[in-house]
């Protein structure tokens, strides 16, 4: 081998060791503060934890509903004794215990152990809003930045071509017109900085809300995202949704709650059972035989009597109705469910298309014209207008490419709400 080549395959695999490393981090480090900013958010948003407790108190619930009623324990002093054949009665003890019809009290604890489930999903769903909200919020950081970003460095152009404009016209070689229209778009460029600056400390205010920093950190700059693929089809998604959409789920256990209650309803008509025992104390009589003074037990049953019908005929009818309200439920956030992810899907494919199309076609034409018109401007072969409108549409082009990757990223968040999964 050459000793040349050799050393020079040398050098340039240090300088891959060196500088590989930094280049990855700087990709992916945008992402390891997003999935920061999503975890404090799960930990610490309000609303989370609100939506947390409600489930957990359902779940308390559900043990405590399916439980036996306190037994009554009574007592009764006789202020004026009650005389009988083997003396008086002078107090009564008595403990009583009520005992729903067998089957009951299961079909109560089933349908709020369905109830619970349902405030498990509404947990999760509002997991899956908070952590869609904070990748929305954090994604809008990413885009004012890089227009920030953008707009400064035409404000650097600018401010260069009107010092050369200026020379220009010192030295009768151009015309105050073109330094006037120059300093009139630096001042549409300040402004739109200005105006950038105040939408990203709405946008940090906001990510502070959400992840419950009452302080307000501050918020780094988002100047670099790592690119994401998207390679599911349609079917495989509508497929995710079935199985992990929160509302689908919760359908589904409201349904089930439905029928659990119409099926307890129906027991209503059957009775329930009250079982006790009574201890009465005796004081000493005046006769001689041998149960004198002797205290007495009793023990009892009850039955409720459900005799009117009309109530429970009408309870009937109510969790049947209720039974039908949640089939249709289901049905229309099945409907719903496949409406929306469609409509995420499709959104994702044009945005994907789309930035495609800027990488590949817009931004290196925008570039290569405002490069060319730049050098002819120089060399007085093109007109200041030209130029001007040359890097009006790099400027612009750059911005649309950006917000193009935005909105995709965006979509791609909107559908992981949508189908209840990361993806």
């Amino acid at each position: 081998m050459n000793p040349n080549r050799y050393f020079k395959f040398i050098f340039i695999a240090i300088l891959s060791l060196i500088f590989l490393p930094c280049f990855s981090f700087g990709q992916d480090k945008g992402e390891s503060i997003l999935d920061r900013f999503v975890q404090e958010a799960l930990e610490n948003n309000p609303q989370i934890q609100q939506v947390y407790q409600k489930w957990k108190a359902e779940q308390y619930k559900t043990q405590s509903i399916s439980a036996l009623d306190d037994p009554m324990v009574g007592y009764t002093y006789f202020g004026e004794e009650v005389q009988t054949r083997v003396g008086p009665q002078e107090q009564k003890f008595n403990v009583s215990q009520k005992i729903p019809f067998p089957g009951k009290l299961s079909l109560k604890g089933k349908a709020q152990a369905a109830q619970a489930k349902m405030l498990e999903q509404e947990y999760e769903k509002a997991r899956r809003a908070i952590i869609a909200q904070v990748k929305a919020t954090y994604y809008d950081l990413f885009w004012v930045d890089k227009s920030i970003e953008i707009n400064e460095e035409e404000k650097s152009i600018l401010e260069d071509l009107e010092g050369s404009a200026q020379k220009k016209y010192e030295s009768n070689l151009g015309t105050q017109q073109n330094i006037l229209k120059i300093q009139v778009e630096l001042s549409k460029i300040l402004q739109k900085i200005f105006l950038l600056k105040q939408n990203r400390e709405s946008l940090s205010v906001k990510l502070n809300t959400l992840i419950n920093n009452p302080s307000g950190g501050e918020i780094n700059k988002v100047l670099s995202l790592k690119n994401i693929s998207f390679s599911y089809n349609l079917d495989e998604l509508l497929g995710y949704a079935k199985e992990t959409r929160q509302d689908l789920i919760e359908a589904d256990f409201l349904f089930e709650k439905a029928q659990k209650e119409k099926t307890l309803s129906k027991m209503a008509y059957l009775p329930n059972f009250t079982i006790g025992a009574e201890y009465i104390e005796i004081g000493s009589g005046t006769t001689t035989s041998m149960d004198d003074g002797q205290d007495a037990w009793a023990a009892m049953v009850s039955v409720n009597v459900p005799i009117w019908f009309w109530k429970l005929d009408a309870q009937v009818k109510e969790k049947e109705a209720q039974l039908k309200s949640a089939q249709k439920n289901k049905e229309q956030v099945e409907n719903q469910a496949e409406l929306e992810v469609k409509d995420a899907y499709f959104k994702i494919i044009a945005y994907k298309d789309v930035v495609l199309l800027y990488e590949t076609a817009l931004l290196p034409q925008a570039k290569q014209a405002f490069d060319g018109s730049q050098t002819g401007f120089e060399t007085s072969g093109i007109s200041f207008i030209d130029w001007l409108d040359a890097e009006r549409t790099y400027l612009q082009t750059r911005l649309a490419y950006y917000k193009s990757i935005v909105d995709y990223r965006k979509a791609i968040a909107y559908l992981e709400q949508m189908v209840g999964r990361d993806l």
